[in-house]
């Protein structure tokens, strides 16, 4: 019954120590990246904490109540992590550990990956997500992987899907946005 705010601290004070602890770390261009769960913890860890410079999120759950209610596992999965809660009896839960009703407080850069055919996870929690940190003005970017499932599978997608992670990080970790900008040249929109 937990949603995700014990591993968030669990992660923001292992990484926390970690960089003080490892004098060769760069304690401000660190990446945060997650798939799934990992992919709903990194949306949440970015409404919590700023101390990672960009992060990538494939596949996660932005709204809780919405997973419940319409994800493939959305009710059983809900039994595990939050047992004998309900979106109706555990606001604090479902509502207030959702990243989706707290964009405001992201600032970290935040790409979404998502494959259009997900059957585990739908394709509208990242897009919700993406949104409402568009409306805000945040740096965010999202792609959508046409025709996958949860998982990127098929090879060339897989690739793409691979160096598009790694150009992001480049790009805030590195302070070199060449390989993004080749594989995503700037529109005016």
């Amino acid at each position: 019954n937990t949603a995700g705010v014990d591993p968030a601290r669990d992660i923001i004070e292992a990484t926390k120590e970690f960089t003080a602890t490892h004098d060769f770390v760069n304690a401000d261009k660190i990446g945060c990246v997650g798939a799934s769960y990992g992919g709903f913890m990194t949306m949440y860890l970015q409404t919590i904490t700023d101390i990672f410079a960009c992060a990538i999120s494939h596949a996660g759950i932005s709204d809780h109540t919405s997973y419940w209610g319409y994800g493939y596992w959305g009710y059983s999965y809900s039994e595990t992590s939050m047992a004998n809660s309900y979106p109706w009896t555990r606001k604090d839960l479902y509502v207030e550990q959702s990243p989706l009703y707290h964009p405001e407080t992201v600032n970290t850069p935040l790409l979404f990956l998502h494959g259009t055919g997900d059957t585990n996870v739908p394709y509208n929690e990242s897009v919700q997500m993406f949104t409402a940190l568009k409306l805000l003005g945040k740096e965010t970017a999202f792609v959508s992987v046409e025709g996958e499932n949860h998982h990127i599978n098929e090879y060339n997608k897989h690739i793409w899907w691979h160096n598009t992670q790694m150009a992001w990080f480049a790009k805030y970790l590195q302070d070199d946005d060449s390989w993004w900008e080749a594989l995503y040249p700037h529109k005016d929109l």
